[in-house]
């Protein structure tokens, strides 16, 4: 007897038994999940060689439902593009890499659609992360016997061409930028300037101050409870909780940071009208606060001014890199303040902001000695 509840993600689940067996099953509406348990049944009914030995591409339908379960639809969904970029490459047989059989497939086929990526021009460190996930389907088939070797453990990772994004588009604005571009966006008008002034001076990330209501703010605090994120579908949704457990956190509210709530309330009931009670933050659109949207207008600011371009999230870095300079005694109040599910990655960044101090502080060290 099957039996049907709504997981916390909103999907729909159905489980039912066959041989002995119990059988998972999700889909987005009722009418989906019918339809889902109606194929399963077919497949189960029509034989177990597909289950046996199945293509890579239907391991992976059977491993995405199967996380549904343990994780958030927005993981889901970037994982199944990286896994989409792999499948996709065509072989030396005219077959798809996905449509391969999955204990057919050996370490040099994978090295053959590496090398087919690498010419298609993809970065090396996209096909890290992409081949990582795929290692990742291998563990998962290796573990519940689909498979008695995992053909993509001893690849190799590729040797990265591009600086890390810590030092361009994530990187630390000079003080020198931050009056340079705060200025341009006042000029400007920019509807965005409230977001910017809020990440640089909490280091909050973009989804939370879009998830923002005025019910999260009082005369203390700001609580954050909650992000921007997408479903499995990749449709923007404001979510039920935080990026990481330890995101649930609380931000004092100063002085500076009650002006720019206040300034944007008052930008609210300009745009939208005295009765707004939706999230405080927008787009220009009235839509959910986007990265997208206001990584597009801090690229035309760094253009009119003449600025090497970065992303919000170089923000948030900055409030972390200034903290640290004033305050390295700090550090795990900072690891709270950023919402770090670990404090190593403060650490690292500790100790990245330190090396420079440390460098620069050297090279201005002035010592006659002839």
């Amino acid at each position: 007897m099957a039996r049907q509840k709504k997981t916390i993600n909103g999907y729909y689940r159905k489980t039912f038994m066959y041989e002995g067996k119990r059988y998972y099953v999700y889909g987005k509406d009722q009418k989906e999940l019918v339809e889902k348990v109606t194929q399963k049944r077919k497949e189960l009914e029509e034989g177990t060689q597909k289950h046996e030995n199945p293509t890579l591409n239907q391991y992976y339908d059977y491993f995405t439902e199967l996380r549904l379960k343990e994780q958030r639809p927005a993981t889901i969904r970037a994982q199944k593009s990286q896994f989409k970029i792999i499948s996709n490459v065509e072989m030396e047989n005219s077959k798809l890499f996905g449509e391969l059989k999955i204990k057919d497939i050996t370490r040099r086929d994978i090295e053959t659609a590496r090398q087919s990526l690498i010419e298609d021009e993809k970065t090396p460190e996209n096909l890290n992360i992409c081949f990582a996930h795929l290692n990742h389907v291998f563990e998962c088939a290796l573990l519940d016997e689909t498979i008695s070797k995992n053909p993509c453990k001893a690849l190799k990772k590729l040797k990265r061409e591009s600086a890390p994004i810590a030092e361009n588009k994530h990187r630390a604005l000079s003080e020198k930028e931050s009056l340079q571009f705060f200025k341009a966006a006042d000029e400007r008008n920019s509807i965005y300037l409230n977001v910017f002034k809020l990440m640089i001076l909490t280091g909050m990330r973009i989804g939370e101050i879009g998830a923002l209501y005025l019910t999260d703010i009082d005369n203390d605090f700001i609580h954050i409870r909650r992000t921007i994120t997408r479903d499995i579908y990749g449709n923007y949704i404001i979510g039920d909780d935080t990026k990481t457990y330890s995101g649930n956190r609380d931000i004092p509210i100063t002085p500076d940071l009650k002006q720019i709530i206040k300034r944007q309330k008052e930008l609210n009931n300009m745009l939208f009208g005295l009765d707004w009670t939706d999230t405080l933050f927008k787009s220009g659109e009235g839509e959910l606060l986007r990265e997208y949207t206001a990584n597009r207008e801090i690229k035309r600011i760094c253009k009119a001014i003449d600025i090497k371009k970065f992303t919000c999230h170089a923000f948030r870095v900055t409030f972390a890199t200034r903290f640290i300079e004033q305050r390295p005694q700090d550090f795990k109040i900072l690891s709270e303040l950023l919402g770090h599910k670990d404090i190593s990655i403060t650490l690292n960044l500790y100790t990245r902001v330190m090396k420079e101090n440390k460098i620069a502080a050297m090279n201005n060290v002035k010592i006659i000695t002839s």
